[in-house]
């Protein structure tokens, strides 16, 4: 199982940045390795929804279908991979009110299946760990622009 909590200030108000990172189409725009994002059903987020990614790891194209299983405004998401995606996987993100503005903990849980079961751990955990740098910089860099 690799396991990774980074996190990052953004010099934005919570009710700005939970309002952008909420908005699944947006997505792509802060993580690097999305190509699409779409929420079932379309509108409002709640526990229950179903959030489809198509991302590109490690040269390859991979489709996982996420579920919400708490959602709190401004506060904190939950989501977890379903059965039929390649990797058994929680996300949560944390929105936290702090002098600067808002920090923003994204923790990622995960455990490989099919053939990315084979690529070793520690190629995996560095991979993780890049990826998720990557975005919160990236979101840093987009509200506060």
């Amino acid at each position: 199982m690799v396991r990774r909590a980074k996190s990052i200030v953004i010099h934005r108000p919570v009710d700005d940045v939970f309002e952008y990172m909420n908005d699944v189409s947006r997505e792509p725009e802060w993580q690097p390795q999305l190509i699409e994002a779409e929420q079932s059903p379309a509108g409002a987020t709640a526990v229950g929804s179903r959030r489809r990614y198509v991302s590109e790891f490690m040269g390859k194209q991979l489709v996982n279908t996420y579920v919400v299983k708490v959602y709190e405004p401004n506060t904190r998401l939950v989501v977890e991979t379903t059965k039929d995606s390649v990797l058994d996987a929680t996300s949560e993100i944390l929105w936290e009110t702090v002098p600067e503005g808002t920090r923003v903990t994204m923790v990622l849980e995960g455990r490989p299946k099919g053939a990315l079961r084979f690529v070793p751990a520690s190629i995996l955990e560095s991979t993780f760990e890049k990826e998720v740098m990557t975005t919160l910089k990236r979101l840093k860099e987009r509200l506060e622009r």
